[in-house]
């Protein structure tokens, strides 16, 4: 009987503790959005340290057409070289966030102009996932792939 009181004495506390998840998801969601207004800025300065500082110590990025890249001074020179190859980002969707403790998934599109051959603007668009890590209570990348939805023709 007893074993029957403790279990219907914890069914109230369900939806509270459902409320709190949906909260925490929502702080996350909040925060790692704010990350990426704070990325679209220094980008957009031009301002590849200020980038790579987004990133933890020993985090990768996966750039499309390119090796792997690790540690915050070989991202920074990936996006120099973006920078200075004329690519401008336009525009980031999150479409998900999902939290697993102090990592989390983002999945997204982003837009964008980048030079063709001919070095003509043309218009970008694609999607990235990102790992977060959450180091002294901040939304750090960690692992950030992205690829393009086409090609930009090489003609």
């Amino acid at each position: 009987m007893k074993r029957l009181t403790l279990k219907k004495s914890l069914i109230p506390a369900i939806p509270l503790v459902l409320v709190c998840v949906a909260a925490q998801a929502r702080d996350v969601k909040s925060d790692i959005d704010a990350a990426n207004h704070k990325f679209g800025a220094a980008y957009a300065r031009g301002d590849a340290s200020a980038i790579a500082q987004l990133y933890t110590p020993h985090a990768t990025v996966f750039p499309p057409g390119a090796d792997m890249v690790s540690g915050r001074d070989g991202i920074q020179k990936v996006w120099a070289g973006a920078i200075q190859s004329g690519l401008k980002i336009t525009g980031l969707q999150t479409l998900s966030v999902e939290q697993y403790g102090n990592a989390a998934r983002e999945i997204g599109r982003f837009t964008g102009e980048a030079p063709d051959a001919q070095k003509q603007m043309a218009k970008i668009d694609g999607k990235y996932v990102v790992v977060w890590k959450r180091v002294n209570g901040s939304w750090m990348l960690d692992s950030d792939i992205w690829n393009l939805n086409q090609y930009l023709s090489n003609q």
